[in-house]
């Protein structure tokens, strides 16, 4: 299959269970929204913020459990993939911290060899983003080759550094792969176009404007996430074919 295929696919597998994904993309959008509002007042406690960040993180655990679910047995039943979400949730979460802890400990050496190219910057501002440019080489390639772990816990039940090195696996050299993100980057611009657009609407007041980007956040992030599963679903097909190659 070619990557710009999945896009076509993708839309179809999203017209098809919208009704259901887009009310898990409220739930997961709305959260974070929530916090932000309590930010603002000053009344929360960082126990209030995780547990605000672990209910945005069910819900989208709980929508990729349905894309799932949906893709393999053709099963729409939100009350099926809340049980699957259950059973996966929490080693979908240890997946998840040991994925962070491994991005932050890749990106220290790397700042520090920022550091050491920067040294003798005297503009601040320059000199950060130049550690956070050097720092970014390795978290970037980190990044790209383990981002299917939390994939693998969900689909084959692996811990956190089976999945890891599963999806390392799977990613390298896989032309497919590496062609499917370059089409999902060039989506993700036209979204943050369509951001940028909307934040400039000047006849629009601040509220009018921040539900129009709610409602743009609630509507792409299924789809991203419908097409990133394919994505892996299609790579794991063709997994054999392009070893052969």
């Amino acid at each position: 299959m070619k990557a710009s295929n999945l896009v076509n696919q993708s839309l179809n597998f999203y017209g098809r269970v919208f009704n259901k994904v887009f009310w898990l993309s409220v739930a997961s959008s709305i959260s974070p929204l929530l916090m932000l509002a309590f930010i603002g007042q000053g009344s929360v406690s960082g126990l209030g913020l995780f547990l605000v960040a672990l209910v945005s993180m069910f819900f989208s655990i709980y929508m990729l459990a349905f894309i799932h679910q949906f893709s393999k047995d053709q099963d729409d039943s939100l009350g099926q993939a809340f049980q699957l979400t259950l059973q996966k949730f929490f080693p979908m979460v240890a997946t998840s911290f040991v994925f962070g802890l491994f991005t932050i400990l890749i990106a220290i050496p790397g700042a520090i060899i920022g550091g050491i190219f920067a040294s003798g910057i005297a503009d601040e501002q320059t000199k950060a983003f130049l550690i956070a440019l050097i720092a970014m080489i390795p978290v970037s390639f980190y990044l790209y080759r383990c981002f299917f772990a939390m994939y693998f816990t969900l689909t084959n039940g692996l811990g956190p550094i089976q999945a890891l090195k599963a999806s390392n696996e799977l990613t390298k050299k896989n032309k497919f792969i590496f062609r499917a993100f370059l089409v999902l980057s060039v989506v993700m611009l036209v979204y943050m176009v369509l951001l940028l657009l909307v934040g400039q609407m000047i006849v629009f007041g601040t509220m009018a404007i921040g539900v129009l980007e709610f409602a743009l956040q609630v509507m792409i992030m299924p789809f991203f996430t419908i097409f990133i599963y394919r994505m892996y679903e299609v790579a794991l097909e063709q997994r054999p074919l392009e070893s052969e190659e």
